[in-house]
Parts: structure tokens; C-alpha cells; sequence
């Protein structure tokens, strides 16, 4: 399922935004300036996540949109099989991780049961949780498209974000609401996050789906004015947040995330990128989905093993470790899957 050549900028964009996931989960900054880490912990990194989601729905209803009724159903299987062998390949990388804190800290049937729920509803493993989020952010909306149209299938997705709104970034309001606070200790009861297909990729997902069809439609230098616009609404709204403390249990849920990241991802669309050097956005392409699928081994072993040298307790330097290391692994790896084809099912 390569990527298309004329949307050079969605694969400059995948990888800035990888790097920018790697920024969310190494706080670069948090040693020298909590207002420069704050900004990017909270504001600018969050953006990653909802457009790797819309660029999966833009590039699979785009394909979709090319092939004829019979055509589509086969296509959708592969793809959703392609994402299954994915989850299970990574899962299996990151199990490792898993047994040594059953077996550091003793294993009891609770926690199997508890890996076994997070396995199939959250994620096997911290920051893939990605993919099964994609994958039932994408079968929602593929099903729900045979009998609606996509504006119908965003309203529907929408009250499904604004759940996960305030479960996370406006959790301290709506805990005073009595029968909100007893949904969400319900909902937290057996789920540990709002991260998931449902809740944060189904959204997303729509909203790229939508491009696929109304892309003719987008005027470039007023998506990028409108991206302004929001992304300064956005400021805001976490300064807010953050001064009443209203969140809890992650800050990547925002309201006006979803219209900057519509007006971004449109202004992305009409970018258009030299084609001089085609081999270098198929190189971001793949880099993008294995630094962002990968970037956790390296996150996890300095938590292990390095946790209190010069390269964790330094952010600037523990930044430039685990995106140098993730960096030259994913490249070794695309290296290596031109000769080893299975590797390859890995991104």
C-alpha cells in the first residue's frame, strides 16, 4: 500500500510528526524551560497523533474511492489485515518488556487478564496503541459509509470525541457533575484510557476520509490563516485547562484540536513539495510509521537501564538519544527489509 507520489507533502508532514511523538515522550525542553516544555508537551505535539489518523483515512477512501463496489470490500480486508499482522508483529517486540515486569514483580492471573483487556481494547503496549485504534477507527467508519455519507459518519463521531474531551483534558469539570463523574468511574473501572478507536481515532479517521471526496475544495492560504486561527484558540484553551486543572488522564484531548487539525491537514494538501528527489519522501514515508512504532524499545530500555545517568536526567540529551538510536534503527531496518522482505510487514 505505497504512498502516492503526488501527496509528497503528507509524507514530509507523517515524519516531522514523528519526530514530534518522540518530542512528546522525551520533554526535550523540561530541563531548561517548563513554559518552552509546557508548549510543546501541550500544544504543539498533540497535533501527531490525529494527523496520523487522518492521513489513514485520506490515503484509504482515496484508493477506495478509484475501485469499483466489488473491488472495495477485498481491498479493506487486505488493508485490515495488513494492520493486524502489524499489531501482532509489535506486540510480540515489545512482550519482552512485559514478561520482565511479570517477572521482576511476580505475575498473578489478574495481571494476565489485565494484559489480555488492554491487548484488544487499548494496546498491548504503550504507543502502539496506534494500531488498534486504527484499525477500529477505520472498520467504523468503512461500515458505517455503506449506508451514510461522511458528513453523517463525522456527526456521528464527533459526540464520541467530546466523551473523550471529558474523560481527559476536562476531567476536573465534569468530575463535579454527579452522573458524568459516575459514567466516567465506570468507564475507568475497566478501561485505563479514552486512547482508542472509538473515542480519539474514529474521529480523526472521518475527518480524512472527508478529504479524500472534498479535496478539490480546499484553498490552501485559507486553510493555513484558519490553522492560525485555531491553533492560538487551542493556546488558549490548555493555558486554561491548565490553570483551573481540569485535566486528567493525558492532555491530548482538546475541542479545538479537531478544527486545527482539519485546517492543517487541508493546508498540507495543497503544499506542493519538488519532485526532484521522489526516493527522499518514500524514505519519510517509512521512516515516519517506524520511528513512531519503534521510538518505545529505546524508551523503555533507558527507563531500565539508564534511568539515572547524564542521558535521561539531561532532557535535551536524553531527546537526541532515543531519536538518534530510533532513527538509525529505522533506517537499518528499511535497509534490511529490501533484502529480508517479511520485515517489511512491520511498517
Amino acid at each position: 500500500m505505497e504512498n502516492r507520489k503526488q501527496y509528497r507533502s503528507l509524507d514530509a508532514a507523517k515524519f516531522v510528526c514523528a519526530i514530534l511523538i518522540i518530542i512528546l515522550h522525551t520533554a526535550p525542553f523540561s530541563s531548561y524551560s517548563s513554559v518552552l516544555n509546557f508548549g510543546f508537551r501541550n500544544i504543539i505535539t498533540v497535533v501527531a497523533v490525529p494527523f496520523f489518523f487522518m492521513t489513514s483515512g485520506f490515503l484509504l477512501f482515496t484508493k477506495l474511492n478509484t475501485l469499483q463496489s466489488a473491488e472495495k470490500s477485498s481491498y479493506f480486508k487486505k488493508y485490515i489485515k495488513r494492520l493486524i499482522s502489524m499489531y501482532l508483529l509489535w506486540s510480540a517486540v515489545y512482550f519482552p518488556f512485559v514478561l520482565r515486569d511479570w517477572l521482576k514483580n511476580g505475575c498473578t492471573v489478574t495481571d494476565v487478564l489485565q494484559y489480555v483487556k488492554r491487548f484488544f481494547f487499548e494496546g498491548s503496549y504503550s504507543t502502539i496503541w496506534f494500531l488498534p485504534a486504527l484499525i477500529v477507527a477505520s472498520a467504523a467508519v468503512y461500515l458505517l459509509h455503506k449506508k451514510l455519507s461522511l458528513k453523517i459518519i463525522i456527526l456521528i463521531a464527533l459526540p464520541f470525541y467530546g466523551f473523550a474531551c471529558l474523560g481527559s483534558s476536562y476531567y476536573g469539570l465534569t468530575k463535579h457533575i454527579p452522573v458524568l463523574r459516575t459514567v466516567f468511574e465506570v468507564y475507568f473501572s475497566f478501561f485505563d484510557s479514552i486512547k482508542n478507536g472509538l473515542l480519539f481515532g474514529f474521529l480523526f479517521v472521518a475527518l480524512g476520509a472527508a478529504f479524500s471526496v472534498y479535496q478539490k475544495e480546499i484553498r490552501g492560504r485559507r486553510m493555513l490563516l484558519y490553522s492560525a486561527v485555531f491553533f492560538v484558540c487551542m493556546a488558549g484553551e490548555t493555558v486554561v485547562q491548565s490553570y483551573l486543572k481540569w485535566s486528567s488522564n493525558g492532555v491530548d484531548t482538546k475541542l479545538f484540536l479537531v478544527p486545527l487539525s482539519v485546517c492543517l491537514f487541508g493546508w498540507i494538501l495543497t503544499v506542493q513539495l519538488p519532485s526532484t528527489h521522489p526516493q527522499m519522501y518514500i524514505w519519510m514515508r517509512r521512516l515516519s510509521l517506524l520511528l513512531f512504532l519503534s521510538q518505545r524499545v529505546f524508551l523503555s530500555l533507558f527507563d531500565l537501564y539508564l534511568s539515572d545517568t547524564v542521558f535521561v536526567t539531561n532532557s535535551i540529551l536524553y531527546f537526541l538519544s532515543i531519536f538518534g538510536l530510533t532513527l538509525a534503527f529505522s533506517a537499518i531496518f528499511i535497509k534490511l527489509s529490501e533484502k529480508v522482505k517479511v520485515l517489511r510487514r512491520f511498517y
